[in-house]
């Protein structure tokens, strides 16, 4: 059985994938952690983790899964070229399923795979954004970071693997466009994303 690999980078969000990653433990998936080193990775939720794995020690010939976990502070893990050079490695493999959550498609969209969106990110085109919670297209599947549960079973289904929903509790049957769409409603929110944004601007103009 070929190995699923997590990509984690800085402030990476364990609570989206771990659904995925505790069931393909449970049912015998192998996996493994990687990172553009073998330094410790801090969480968004304040956990440190040690990868098993630097990027380049990667054998793309043995996965067939790669999970990107969502992130909480994009700008700086899109900042580090290793993150895009390594993604850029997937591009000639259509027989490795992507699974990205929540932010982590803005580093697929940086990557060159396809163009997705935020109105800030002139790389990532609006017209191209559509409202449902998991979109699959080709090997790459997408997903808001609320449908956690969702993401997994979808994951797993396109992995071989038969899950029975119940165990997840109930799932939502209609996301609606208001709940697809995610607002910063603090002040505090809202002066760090234009902080963050005008970072990445100034840090990376190769973007914009």
């Amino acid at each position: 059985m070929k190995k699923t690999a997590v990509m984690i980078y800085r402030a990476f969000c364990m609570q989206e994938i771990s659904c995925l990653t505790d069931w393909l433990v449970g049912l015998g998936k192998p996996m493994f952690v990687c990172a553009a080193d073998h330094q410790p990775v801090k969480t968004e939720e304040g956990f440190t983790v040690l990868p098993e794995f630097s990027y380049d020690e990667v054998n793309l010939d043995e996965i067939d899964c790669l999970i990107l976990p969502g992130i909480s502070e994009f700008p700086e893990v899109l900042k580090d070229q290793r993150q895009l050079d390594f993604l850029a490695r997937f591009k000639e493999r259509p027989d490795i399923l992507i699974a990205s959550i929540s932010v982590s498609p803005v580093l697929l969209a940086a990557a060159g795979f396809y163009q997705e969106v935020l109105d800030d990110l002139p790389f990532m085109e609006k017209e191209n954004f559509r409202f449902e919670p998991i979109v699959v297209e080709g090997n790459i599947m997408t997903a808001f970071g609320g449908v956690f549960r969702e993401f997994a079973l979808a994951v797993m289904e396109k992995l071989g693997f038969e899950v029975p929903a119940e165990p997840f509790g109930p799932l939502a049957e209609n996301w609606t466009r208001d709940k697809l769409n995610f607002a910063m409603e603090s002040e505090v929110e809202k002066t760090y994303w234009k902080n963050a944004l005008a970072m990445l601007k100034r840090e990376c103009p190769q973007f914009f």
